[in-house]
Parts: structure tokens; sequence; C-alpha cells
């Protein structure tokens, strides 16, 4: 670990150049009306439901090729096939689990 003065003073520099203008500052959508915030509540679920929908149709399309490869004993297809409904899965778990993640970062950054 480098204790150089200059390399101490260089980092805390910005931090200590002032006291945030933004410090209690949170996001909200009240100002713009309830009917507002309803409607972004809905157009963020129907975005969300149809990226699930787009991912486990992916998912399903892998599946279907890995099979069929299996089949005709072709192992690259078989490859492919395999390693795009892995992808596929892992992409429907990380887009299942969004409000989870998103809330679990806000919370860290002390904004819920």
């Amino acid at each position: 670990m480098n204790t150089h003065p200059r390399f101490t003073e260089l980092l805390q520099g910005p931090l200590a150049a002032g006291s945030n203008p933004l410090d209690g500052v949170t996001p909200n959508l009240e100002l713009l009306g309830v009917r507002f915030s309803n409607m972004v509540t809905l157009v963020l679920g129907a975005i969300w439901a149809v990226a699930l929908a787009v991912i486990a149709a992916a998912f399903l399309w892998n599946l279907a090729k890995w099979g069929l490869a299996g089949q005709r004993g072709n192992v690259d297809d078989v490859e492919d096939g395999s390693a795009g409904a892995k992808r596929s899965a892992i992409a429907f778990f990380g887009t299942a689990i969004a409000g989870i993640i998103l809330g679990a970062l806000l919370a860290v950054a002390g904004m819920l």
C-alpha cells in the first residue's frame, strides 16, 4: 500500500472539497401526480413482463435446439444449444430478481 503523503492528499481532495448539495434529496414522482406514478409503474411492469417472456422463449428455443442436435448426433449443435440454454436460464433468473437487486442497491445507497 502506498502511504506517500501526496497520494493521500490526492485521494482525500475530492472528498474534502465540500458537502453534498443533494444530501437528503430522494427521487419522488408524487410531484407529477398519482396518475403519472401509476402509469410509470404499469409501463415498467409491462416492460419487465415482456423481457421475461422474450427470455423464456429464447430458453425454450435453445432447449429445442439442444434436443434436436442430440437426436441427430451433431456434437457442435449440442454444445451451442446447451450453452444457449444456460445463458437464457441465467438471464431469466437475473431478470426475475431485478426488483430485489435494485431494492438492495437503493437500500445500500440509503434511498429507501
